[in-house]
């Protein structure tokens, strides 16, 4: 680097140090909210359709308060120019400086792009995709563009375009065949978006799929189909509300069985930064979420619904395993709410809420709820193999047919109290208790069953480490009971099961009746 491009640098990293602080905010960054168009252009963040210095402005001013200095959507999107798929950095704001200062030529910038060096020393960066320059244009390189860099796959109705490599479109099926980072908005009236990485390619790295406003509706197939891949995220893009359904004929042939999202190496659903993208899974005949080894919830609001009562279908399926690490994960399905056929079923944090036909948790080995809350119900609420383990969270699991097994939870670090309640003698149809008739330990928590049900376990930070409580119907403020209908105190141990219990109570609430406070941790 000559000693021009040194002094360049060196500036440039002053003023970036500085630039957040000092300068006001930038009333072109409102701009994209004001209007309908929202530009595209790689390194406009203020929507003014050119790449200036206020762009890097932008961006530090962003990274400095993000409540204040708001960028979502597409703007978040143009200003990752750095490193392109790792998200917004100081470094993207460089970058554009380095841009606006002429030390490179065009956008974005990656350690992985090709330099030379000219007779003068100036160095010259190449890359192969649609970019910007240093006058606020758009170019288009030919060289070979960086793993990075992020392929644009826009839906049509009964097609689509792409605009990036590695992902082709025959009819209305996208095939994407390699590693890297795209963005799928629009949508499409019957195909698929198909992940297939050849065997014989090298590539142990992500196919990262950003859902950015999608809908896709498989018909005949999946909408999603993982069909070879070392690993593959669905992203949802913040702000965003992305749709995937089926249609009302069963699939056939090589499909039959096949869920909307199948998936036949690890998978896992990702949240962006603020976790406020949304996906809605609705499965008319089919299975939700199918998967032949790891899925993984780690963020966003995913809403599942199956509706084949006939065949019962699953919402959430893994072999291997299932984790819950965060997000909203809500399930209304006909047959299993979340199942580990071969392996365990995780909960590490968010929020889970399951109410199904079947089994809400099943496992073929473990369910392990170490953080989180979970509300489930079903016919039978948890049910494993060889282990419950319960060591952290929120857990309240309901069931009509069956109580958990307590041999089971003898592995449970968390106080755990098993529910067997009396018939419900106003509902002459099964005696089930209705949801409304939500039990827990306080009164103050905000929850409802998620189904009706005879059966509950409670695993709650109220009643851990405590000696004794009383349970409370959220529904009706009434004191529960158990034994003879008198007994409001639930004397508790590692794993306790109360027999007889009387969700309606049978004794007046009074100020007294509240829960033991825990014992210390």
């Amino acid at each position: 680097m000559n000693s021009l491009n040194v002094k360049k640098l060196l500036a440039v990293l002053s003023s970036a140090a500085m630039i957040a602080g000092s300068t006001p905010a930038m009333p072109t960054m409102v701009k994209a909210a004001e209007t309908e168009t929202v530009s595209t252009l790689i390194g406009d963040v203020n929507n003014d359709n050119k790449v200036t210095v206020a762009d890097s402005v932008a961006i530090l001013q962003y990274i400095a308060n993000k409540d204040k200095y708001n960028l979502s959507g597409q703007l978040l999107l143009n200003g990752d120019v750095y490193n392109r798929g790792d998200g917004i950095t100081a470094r993207d704001a460089l970058t554009i400086q380095r841009l606006d200062a002429k030390m490179i030529f065009s956008l974005p910038e990656s350690e992985m792009e090709t330099s030379s060096t000219t007779s003068t020393g100036t160095t010259v960066t190449t890359t192969a995709s649609t970019t910007a320059t240093a006058a606020g244009t758009v170019t288009t390189s030919t060289d070979v563009k960086p793993a990075a860099d992020i392929t644009y796959i826009h839906l049509k109705g009964d097609k689509a375009e792409v605009a990036g490599d590695h992902a082709a479109v025959s009819g209305s099926v996208i095939t994407i065949d390699h590693s890297g980072t795209y963005y799928v908005d629009g949508t499409l009236s019957d195909g698929q978006i198909n992940v297939s990485v050849a065997d014989e390619v090298a590539d142990p790295e992500t196919v990262k799929i950003f859902l950015n406003g999608a809908s896709i509706t498989g018909k005949s197939a999946p909408a999603i189909l993982i069909t070879n891949a070392e690993n593959t995220s669905i992203n949802l893009v913040d702000g965003t509300e992305n749709t995937l359904s089926d249609g009302t004929t069963a699939y056939a042939g090589d499909n039959l069985g096949l869920a909307v999202i199948e998936a036949k190496d690890d998978i896992t659903i990702k949240g962006g930064e603020k976790g406020t993208g949304v996906l809605s899974i609705t499965a008319n005949t089919q299975d939700g979420i199918s998967c032949n080894n790891d899925v993984k919830i780690n963020g966003g609001t995913v809403n599942i619904t199956t509706l084949n009562s006939t065949d019962k279908t699953d919402a959430v399926k893994g072999k291997t395993s299932v984790t819950v690490k965060d997000g909203n994960l809500t399930i209304d399905a006909e047959g299993d709410g979340i199942k580990s056929s071969k392996g365990s079923v995780a909960f590490e944090g968010g929020t889970v809420s399951i109410k199904a036909g079947n089994d809400a948790v099943q496992a073929g080995t473990r369910i392990e709820a170490v953080g989180g809350t979970v509300i489930a119900g079903g016919d039978r609420g948890f049910t494993a193999v060889e282990a419950v383990n319960i060591t952290g969270g929120e857990v309240y699991a309901t069931a009509t047919d069956n109580q958990v097994d307590a041999k089971l939870l003898a592995g449970s670090a968390r106080t755990v109290a098993l529910l067997n309640c009396i018939d419900d003698s106003t509902n002459e149809k099964d005696g089930m208790w209705k949801k409304t008739n939500t039990v827990a330990a306080s009164r103050n928590f905000d929850i409802k069953f998620t189904k009706k049900y005879k059966y509950v376990l409670i695993s709650t930070t109220d009643i851990n480490g405590a000696k004794s409580c009383n349970f409370f119907n959220l529904g009706t403020d009434a004191v529960v009971t158990h034994t003879d209908g008198k007994q409001t105190q639930f004397d508790l141990s590692n794993v306790t099961v109360f027999e007889s219990v009387d969700p309606s109570g049978g004794v007046t609430p009074t100020e007294t009746d509240t829960p033991r406070p825990p014992a210390e941790q």
